[in-house]
């Protein structure tokens, strides 16, 4: 028994090393996707307008990656930014994709597109000088 041990060592401590190795290259390479509900951000509103009061904040995110980056990620850290800086002047509706921001490496974020209804500000002080000057 002790001879059937011994015999061959350096050829049972190299494929102990290979299947270490091997377990530990496919323990890292694992895929995960994870949902998560994130708080919509609105930057560079057009001047002049303001958003419906219907507007959605939150969206849901389908985050892609591998295992341990996905699992590094803090839900508080992420940021879904909508910018607005194509919407024209009188544009009724605009439809824009999010931004998850701060991505690590190697995740993608996948997020549906959201409309969002553009309304006209209203000049109050226009109103006033107009129905003083009649």
């Amino acid at each position: 028994m002790k001879r059937w041990f011994f015999q061959n060592l350096g050829l049972k401590f190299l494929s102990l090393l290979i299947a270490v190795a091997l377990w530990a290259y496919v323990g890292s390479r694992q895929m995960l996707e994870q949902r998560l509900n994130l708080h919509l951000e609105f930057a560079d509103m057009p001047t002049g307008m303001t958003l419906d009061s219907n507007v959605k904040t939150n969206i849901s995110v389908n985050l892609v990656g591998r295992k341990d980056r996905i699992l590094d990620i803090d839900p508080e850290g992420l940021k879904a930014v909508v910018s607005l800086h194509n919407a024209q002047p009188g544009q009724k509706e605009v439809t824009v994709r999010p931004k998850i921001q701060p991505l690590p490496n190697g995740v993608t974020a996948n997020v549906a597109d959201v409309t969002l209804r553009l309304i006209p500000l209203v000049d109050n002080s226009k109103k006033s000088k107009k129905k003083r000057s009649s």
